[in-house]
């Protein structure tokens, strides 16, 4: 039985077409939350080793693959992470903001905020950075000590007007 397998996936692979190998995965095909997990987990352990092309490829794919799973917005902010660590901030930017309106009242909101304005900064766009923290600062006001000490770190990398 092994011949008709290969004489099928033959016909399959075109190396010498124009058209590309396509090594997605089948969308039709229903994907495990165990399968989120492991995604999840890859990326987060790039992102702490500091692999951030791989941890970027980790979370885009959990984000197309997963949009509603309990870690979506989790994965939208190690991705924007991902995306600011590699100068990648235009990109970071749109991302951000689509996942901030996405999970605005997610407890990773003001993460997401917070690493927004540090992609806008990054697009020169300080004055709209600026006011991305000061919003941040009053829509949430339940910040912990460390997350206000990054903020204000922030506020001054853009030069913000106290």
């Amino acid at each position: 039985g092994g011949e008709g397998t290969l004489a099928t996936l033959d016909e399959g692979i075109n190396l010498g077409g124009s058209r590309p190998l396509d090594l997605t995965l089948d969308r039709n095909v229903a994907v495990s939350s165990g399968d989120a997990k492991a995604q999840y987990e890859a990326g987060y352990e790039a992102i702490v080793r500091g692999d951030y092309a791989f941890a970027q490829e980790q979370f885009q794919q959990f984000v197309e693959l997963y949009p509603n799973d309990p870690q979506a917005p989790d994965a939208t902010n190690w991705l924007g992470e991902a995306l600011i660590q590699q100068g990648q901030y235009d990109d970071a930017a749109l991302l951000l903001a689509e996942g901030y309106k996405k999970y605005e009242s997610d407890r990773r909101a003001p993460d997401l905020m917070l690493k927004l304005g540090v992609a806008l900064n990054g697009t020169e766009q300080k004055e709209l950075a600026c006011r991305t923290f000061f919003t941040l600062e009053k829509r949430f006001l339940d910040l912990s000590a460390a997350f206000k000490q990054r903020l204000a770190e922030e506020k001054s990398k853009a030069q913000c007007p106290v």
